[in-house]
């Protein structure tokens, strides 16, 4: 089952999405259930119980709490960088402001099917691509893990070591191997690192900082293509 969320005060706009949303599944049989909120603080209180979200459409315009600080407190309050945002706005003058969030779409009212089933078709892209399984050999054991769960590599002494939320796992290669197979959320950003986007929570010109803490220089060489790598990111278009 895949779960998608609408979130919007209007109650209308939320059946409007939510036939969008429908008629989605009737022509691409993917399976979804539709989940609705009509306040910010009744999502985000689930979310906290683990109701399970896969595509949120998220006002951004909501009475009480706005659409923006409740994308902060599921990014960071939750860390919960697994849910795809769509944000849906009669404006269209946030984009500094959503940066942070790392939304997947931003839909412009009236929405437009089309454009629901085009966010659509992206966050099931990203959520296959998130449950897909990196493979490597430590030990002489052959592993695997997610990649969602983990936060950045790094190299020394002619090892990789990778980095999740509980350990640091070590085993023989090269970045710059590495960097040719990952998924388009991976970015190097050094000759010796290469960083999950998905697991950061803040980015300047020469340093990002992991979700976990670890802050990391942007070597020079890097720094124009990251900009750009992170720009593309913010706006969902990484492949």
């Amino acid at each position: 089952m895949y779960y998608v969320g609408i979130c919007d005060d209007e109650r209308a706009a939320c059946a409007q999405i939510a036939e969008m949303v429908y008629e989605y599944d009737n022509r691409n049989k993917v399976g979804i259930e539709v989940l609705i909120w009509y306040t910010g603080e009744a999502l985000y209180q689930d979310m906290r119980k683990n109701k399970p979200v896969d595509l949120l459409f998220l006002d951004i315009e909501l009475v009480s709490t706005d659409g923006i600080q409740i994308g902060r407190q599921i990014r960071h309050e939750l860390e919960d960088q697994d849910v795809s945002i769509a944000y849906i706005s009669s404006k269209s003058s946030y984009a500094l402001e959503l940066f942070k969030i790392h939304p997947i779409d931003f839909l412009i009212k009236p929405i437009n099917a089309q454009d629901v089933y085009d966010t659509i078709d992206e966050a099931l892209r990203l959520y296959n691509r998130n449950n897909t399984v990196f493979e490597y050999k430590a030990n002489g054991y052959s592993c695997k893990i997610p990649y969602r769960d983990i936060q950045y590599f790094y190299s020394e002494n002619k090892k990789i070591n990778m980095v999740t939320a509980e350990s640091v796992t070590q085993f023989t290669g090269k970045i710059k191997d590495l960097a040719g197979v990952l998924p388009g959320n991976f970015m190097q950003i050094h000759q010796s690192f290469i960083i999950n986007m998905d697991h950061m929570s803040e980015c300047s010109y020469e340093l990002v900082r992991m979700s976990g803490g670890a802050e990391l220089n942007i070597s020079q060489p890097y720094r124009k293509q990251v900009r750009k790598q992170i720009m593309d990111y913010a706006w969902g278009q990484d492949s």
